[in-house]
């Protein structure tokens, strides 16, 4: 990719052919990808990709080999990492000695191999976590996230096809709010609120995850400061009562394609008043006097 830079001012390089860096310049649309050199602390710059992302990196000597490297630093983000943070950062770094800086900064190639991973692996690690069986209170192994299904759906769905092959920290809160729109106005099957606040909620839980210390595949969440979605309004249409009744008897039909224990269970739902996830997750023993005058289903919290 083409690269237009502006010069550090380290060695010959005079102060003038530098900028002070600002929020504003960090924010800016630009056509290709751009480096901006920060001219009230030498070394820091800052690359802004055509997608609105701005990473620091700080430019310094190593001693030992006497070449020229490069550490990264951390993504923009105005509320979590800003101009001011990165330039503390830098001068942070420069206090501990050349040595220690070089050794520093070697450290970090595990975390940019980390940092190099797609938004659609992070989302395969974050599905084997949610799914992965443990302890509950009730001493019972289960998924981590229980309704982990539901999730990963969404992820699977709306981020995996549209934004699975940037790298996480490139994903911007622009790439989740145009993706929320894109749902709500059909270009993902129905038209449909529900599904982009849900998928705002699976993506922030997969991007606050990726923050977390021991991934740090990105520095912050980019779900932040999205529009707000117009309120969904509950339905208010009941079935009738000859409704029920063609279900109910349907229900026995001999050309259907489901089992007996399925349309029995269908049966089951409209009487005991359950909702379907209440339902899927009973259990043999949550059941009392089932041939007694009085049968219930105990529902636990």
């Amino acid at each position: 990719m083409d690269a237009t830079i502006v010069p550090s001012p380290a060695g010959k390089r005079g102060r003038n052919s530098s900028v002070i860096l600002t929020h504003r310049l960090c924010e800016k649309r630009v056509v290709k990808r751009t480096k901006l050199y920060d001219r009230k602390c030498p070394g820091l710059y800052v690359s802004i990709t055509t997608a609105g992302v701005a990473t620091f990196s700080f430019k310094f000597t190593d001693r030992q080999t006497g070449k020229q490297r490069t550490g990264w630093l951390g993504v923009y983000n105005p509320q979590t990492f800003t101009v001011e943070d990165a330039r503390s950062k830098v001068y942070g770094l420069k206090a501990m000695g050349g040595e220690t800086l070089a050794e520093t900064f070697r450290d970090q190639k595990s975390a940019k191999a980390r940092r190099g991973k797609t938004v659609a692996e992070i989302i395969d690690e974050r599905i084997k976590w949610m799914k992965t069986p443990v302890r509950k209170p009730d001493g019972e192994m289960r998924p981590r996230l229980e309704s982990w299904e539901n999730t990963a759906s969404h992820l699977d769905r709306f981020l995996r096809p549209r934004l699975g092959k940037k790298l996480p920290m490139e994903v911007t809160k622009h790439d989740i709010a145009t993706l929320s729109n894109d749902i709500v106005a059909g270009k993902f099957g129905r038209p449909s609120v529900s599904n982009a606040r849900h998928m705002r909620q699976a993506a922030s839980g997969l991007f606050n995850w990726a923050a977390e210390a021991g991934r740090d595949y990105v520095t912050a969440s980019p779900c932040v400061n999205l529009p707000k979605l117009d309120p969904e309004h509950p339905r208010t249409r009941v079935l009738t009562e000859d409704e029920i009744r063609i279900f109910w008897h349907g229900l026995d039909r001999a050309d259907l394609p489901w089992d007996r224990r399925t349309r029995l269970a269908l049966k089951f739902e409209p009487v005991t008043m359950l909702r379907s996830r209440e339902l899927l997750g009973a259990r043999r023993d949550e059941l009392f006097d089932l041939d007694g005058e009085h049968p219930r289903f105990d529902v636990p919290l």
